[in-house]
């Protein structure tokens, strides 16, 4: 894993921010750094690498690297680098180390960005072809590694985050309005979004080819799921994916938290320790903790864990966490578990550690989220919307679940079905964004809308089928969401993150098979239970879902009313600050619970505080 950065240019070089966008990032790869500049028909073109070694602990693995007209820069994994490289050797390529950006480089040399479609990983890869005069770079098709892309009067830059990127261009850049209200909308952006108008991220699959004769850029989808598709058993697909994931020249371990998706990868690994994050004052921990050491104790696995002790904590420690949160996430998120992510990841770096392996991808690609019920009963759920509608109006259910109902009213209510799925995901209804943006929400919602309907027409399977088109969706928001922050949240701790659930093969077995197949009454992801419980026994699988969650309730509460308008108060741009504090109000009132609304408020004051 590791953080590159580059740029194109017609009119100078840029050595000195390219330097400078290397040393922001350097969290990224600490082991090594490097660049290569080269001046091409009166263009200009730098590439730069932080490296963190994981495979090749020689100085033959830095990047940049060269082999003829040819230049790299690469982020992420090839986890079939060993057989591709047995087949170059066949033609009569050597090697000079065991890295799998040599393999990459000298791949490409034979095939061209044909090469690409090869290759089973995560990566961004960024290649300077001096033979064809294009300045090439490539998405995995899952999405799992990302690159932002800025161009303006001076050129084309990238970075693999924001921070460096800023480097680079040397301007203040600009906040989208539109991102801003699919942030509060769903909580997340949807790709290409960053939050910024003039910043985009290339999309899963995609290859963007920049001539470096006129700086035309052309972008294309390269990468396919339904290209990963195979005959293969789903069990073998996962024991291949884990057994390749799990190959590096430094100590791995498991993030574990006693679930069925990080139990696969615990049952199929061989000596990797486990790694479970316990909150002190969070009661859904004890069942993660329960369940996690009963299947340790089966698997006969040393279990790791890593105490959150919050109990003590007070308000301005909470706030600088937020911060934390909102400054090295960069993309506008409402997600609480980025902390969470990056303490547990140092936790594991200060244990030895330089690569985890993450149960992550599970839940989108076989239907494991609890919302995906709502989706299999998508017709009754109209019918009885009236009925939330009442229950909610006269408060006839514990205050606890008021986020639930708000959620399914909203979805039930919405029109647009792409939108009204989004719903599901945050935790604003239409009135509320309306009260938060007033006059301006209704030409919001339509370009919003137009966004969505533009990413949802892509979907080829069936209509009816909401599960599925959930599934579709989260690919380019959900799932990037969370992939976002596992990267930006493990690399600030220099933990190379791997997702064997993610593996090419594995989703698109899951995104293949009928709603049916994965979703019942009772059960999500029913193809990886029953694969499991050949391993562990389903006394240990059949457990209540929990998520990777702070205790934000109590969280939101030590804060204080006071503190909370007193930061509300500040808000001065894109919403109504005085909604905000409304919300703080009703909340200390007791007459609703807002944890989540404040929680996503607080980390939007502070992420502006930080443009």
């Amino acid at each position: 894993m590791c953080g590159i950065s580059f740029y194109y240019s017609n009119k100078s070089n840029f050595s000195e921010r390219l330097a400078s966008s290397l040393s922001v990032t350097e969290h990224r790869g600490p082991d090594a750094s490097g660049t290569f500049e080269k001046e091409y028909k009166n263009a200009y073109v730098g590439l730069g690498h932080n490296r963190l070694s994981i495979i090749e602990l020689t100085n033959a693995g830095n990047q940049p690297m060269h082999e003829e007209e040819n230049s790299i820069i690469f982020n992420g994994e090839i986890y079939n680098h060993e057989s591709l490289r047995k087949s170059l050797q066949l033609k009569g390529y050597s090697f000079t180390g065991n890295s799998d950006t040599e393999v990459i480089l000298k791949l490409y040399a034979e095939y061209g960005v044909e090469s690409f479609l090869m290759l089973r990983g995560m990566f961004i890869i960024v290649i300077l072809d001096r033979k064809t005069g294009h300045l090439n770079i490539v998405r995995d098709a899952i999405g799992i590694k990302p690159i932002y892309i800025m161009k303006n009067g001076e050129g084309i830059f990238g970075c693999s985050e924001i921070k460096g990127l800023k480097e680079l261009v040397k301007t203040e850049l600009k906040i989208d309005t539109l991102d801003i209200y699919e942030f509060f909308n769903n909580g997340f952006l949807y790709e290409p979004a960053t939050g910024f108008e003039d910043v985009k991220k290339i999309l899963p699959g995609e290859l963007l080819a920049i001539e470096l004769a006129t700086g035309k850029c052309t972008y294309s989808q390269l990468l396919t799921i339904n290209s990963y598709m195979n005959e293969t058993s789903l069990e073998s697909k996962l024991r291949n994916s884990i057994a390749s994931q799990s190959i590096a020249d430094v100590p791995l371990g498991v993030f574990f938290s006693g679930g069925a998706d990080s139990s696969i990868i615990a049952s199929y690994t061989k000596d990797s320790d486990l790694f479970f994050a316990e909150y002190a004052t969070d009661p859904s921990s004890d069942i993660d903790k329960k369940y996690s050491k009963l299947i340790g104790e089966y698997l006969k696995k040393k279990i790791v864990t890593h105490n959150f002790d919050d109990s003590s904590i007070d308000a301005e420690k909470l706030l600088k966490q937020v911060q934390f949160v909102a400054t090295n996430s960069e993309e506008p998120i409402s997600d609480y578990t980025f902390w969470s992510t990056y303490q547990l990841s140092q936790a594991a770096y200060d244990n030895g550690y330089k690569v985890m392996l993450s149960g992550m991808g599970g839940d989108e690609a076989f239907a494991g989220y609890p919302r995906y019920h709502i989706l299999q009963n998508h017709k009754i759920l109209l019918f009885l919307s009236p009925i939330f509608k009442l229950l909610l109006k006269l408060k006839l259910f514990p205050k606890k679940f008021d986020k639930r109902f708000e959620r399914l009213l909203s979805y039930t209510t919405e029109k647009n079905w792409p939108v009204a799925y989004s719903r599901l995901l945050g935790y604003f209804s239409r009135d509320d964004l309306s009260k938060l943006f007033g006059k301006n929400e209704g030409n919001l919602y339509l370009d919003f809308s137009k966004k969505l309907n533009g990413i949802f027409k892509k979907f080829d399977g069936d209509i009816k089928d909401k599960v599925e088109a959930g599934q579709f969706l989260d690919r380019y928001g959900f799932l990037s969401h969370n992939l976002m922050v596992s990267d930006k949240a493990s690399m600030l701790a220099s933990i190379e993150l791997r997702v064997p659930l993610l593996d090419e093969a594995i989703v698109s077995h899951g995104l293949v098979e009928k709603s049916l197949n994965l979703i019942d009454s009772r059960n999500t992801k029913k193809p990886l239970k029953n694969i499991l419980s050949n391993s562990i026994p389903k006394r240990l699988i059949e457990r209540p879902k929990t998520g990777f969650n702070p205790p934000l309730d109590a969280l939101v509460n030590k804060i204080g009313k006071d503190r909370l308008s007193q930061e509300f108060s500040e808000i001065s741009q894109f919403i109504s600050s005085k909604f905000a504090i409304e919300l703080v109000d009703e909340h200390f009132s007791g007459t609703k619970n807002n944890t989540y609304k404040i929680w996503q408020l607080l980390y939007f004051k502070f992420w502006l505080d930080n443009q």
